[in-house]
Parts: C-alpha cells; structure tokens; sequence
C-alpha cells in the first residue's frame, strides 16, 4: 500500500462528517491530528498535508469548505507568500493569509512599532511599542495557526535583496507606505517573474491593483500623477478594506483562478462607499 494510501486509512477512523450547502466533507480535530502526528514523528505542518491530501479538512480550517475544496485547501498550504511591510495593509494581509490557510508566509519589515502606529496597524498594541514588526507579527500567526511555516525578516527589503526572497515564493503583496520602495518592488517582482499584488491608502481612498511579470511599467501607469509625498492619513477601516482585497486576490492567483485586478485599478471612495474597477492604460 503507498505511502499517502496508508496515511489517509489511518487518518479517515479520526475524522467526522459534515454537509454545509449540500456538500459533504470529512473533518478531523486539530489536537487529534497533532497527536496523530506525534505518533509518527511527523511535523504538524506535514500533518496538515497528508490530511488535506486525504480530502480530510483539520478542524481549525473547516469553516473554509465549501467554498474552498480539500485539494485547494492543499494548495493553498502548500503555497508560499511574501509581504513585504507589515504596518497598516501588511498586518491584515498577513492575518488573513493565515485563516485562509496558506502554508508558507515570508513577512520582511525593518521597522518597529510606534505609538502614531495604534490607529490602524492590527500587531500595533502598548505591549508591542518598540518591538520590530516582522517578528511581532509571526508570533501572533503562529498563535493563530501553529501548522503554518512562518519566516519573519527584521530588515527592510530593497534591490539588494529583494529578488532572493521573491525567487522563493509564488505571489508577493505590497504592504508599503512610500512611492520609492513601492517603485523598487514592482521592478523586483517583474524581474523575478513573481505576480505583484499592489495596494495602498490615503485617508478615505485606496486602491488595488495586479501586476504580473509580463505587464509593462505598471508602476508608472498607477503613479503617473504622482507628486511630493509625506507621511500619509490612513483610516483603519479603509486599511482593513484594501487588504482584503489583496488577500482575496492573491487567493486567485495561488489557485490559478483569473485575476480580477489585472491593468485595472480597484478604487475605493470611503465616503461614498463605492467600489470602481478602471482600466489602467
């Protein structure tokens, strides 16, 4: 009997069933599948794979079914991730990725958490002033989801580095607040052929976009107008907006489903509500 065969026969006896939206789906609890693991010597990251592999979803990710199958679930799992910027969008991007199940999550932030961080930065509390982001942020994942492989980066990305961690991943997100780091990992990520998830705010606006390696100056098709910038307004719910956006758009990319923001920009107008996709030209 393979290998993955005998996995799933010995796993299947610790699973329940469950029917959501007409659908059936087996699910086992976490501290079975852990101890599960423990008995064989495998890492629970390990774990995870072979259940999911066996069409058995771990209990903590269950709620993702049925609008994510067991074999999307795997691949999301199996799926490697870099944030560059863990402030404002970075935090959330970096939250969310983690209950979407993504496997593998790389987070680079030279920074340190300051009190001017507290309106809108989700890792940014009175106990964590001071501390470095990156590393602040992959204890709070490993808390949430023990399973994921969590890779903190406690410097600032730039053209001297940035292509050997974007080499090692499959989407990359922006999470920046500054047009001239933002310009360097756009031709990073074009460079390395690795797909860009862009967002950004400003006090009520924000936006999105998709860059992928075979676009043009996508950077400068989105930032034509721009001029001097300084330190930006930045509203927390608009934040937590535009990284979901990005995360539920990386999702696609990781599952080879379409972009939805690719040469276009999504627009959103906190006062207004209103949600536009523009072409980019």
């Amino acid at each position: 009997m393979a290998f993955e065969e005998q996995e799933k026969t010995s796993l299947e006896p610790l699973a329940r069933r469950i029917f959501r939206a007409g659908r059936e789906a087996l699910v086992v609890a976490d501290h079975d599948l852990m101890a599960w693991a423990a008995s064989r010597g495998l890492p629970l990251p390990q774990a995870f794979e072979a259940a999911l592999a066996a069409a058995i979803f771990p209990e903590s990710l269950e709620r993702n079914f049925p609008a994510l199958s067991a074999a999307e679930q795997l691949r999301l799992f199996q799926s490697r991730v870099l944030i560059v910027g863990l402030g404002g969008l970075g935090g959330f991007q970096a939250v969310l990725l983690a209950r979407l199940g993504v496997g593998h999550l790389v987070l680079a932030d030279g920074d340190v958490f300051a009190l001017s961080n507290l309106n809108r930065q989700l890792f940014a509390t009175e106990r964590t002033l001071g501390f470095n982001k990156a590393l602040v942020a992959a204890q709070h994942l490993k808390e949430i989801h023990p399973a994921l492989t969590v890779e903190p980066i406690d410097q600032f990305l730039g053209p001297q580095n940035l292509p050997y961690y974007l080499t090692r991943v499959q989407v990359a997100l922006d999470g920046l607040d500054n047009l001239n780091s933002r310009r360097e990992l756009f031709a990073a990520a074009q460079a390395a052929g690795v797909p860009l998830v862009h967002g950004a705010v400003q006090g009520l606006f924000g936006q999105v976009a998709t860059v992928l390696p075979q676009d043009g100056d996508s950077f400068q098709k989105i930032y034509a107008a721009a001029g001097a910038e300084g330190p930006p307004e930045v509203l927390a719910p608009v934040v937590s907006l535009i990284a979901s956006l990005q995360v539920q758009e990386a999702g696609r990319l990781l599952l080879g489903r379409p972009p939805a923001y690719h040469n276009a920009l999504a627009y959103f107008h906190g006062d207004t509500g209103r949600l536009e996709v523009l072409p980019l030209e």
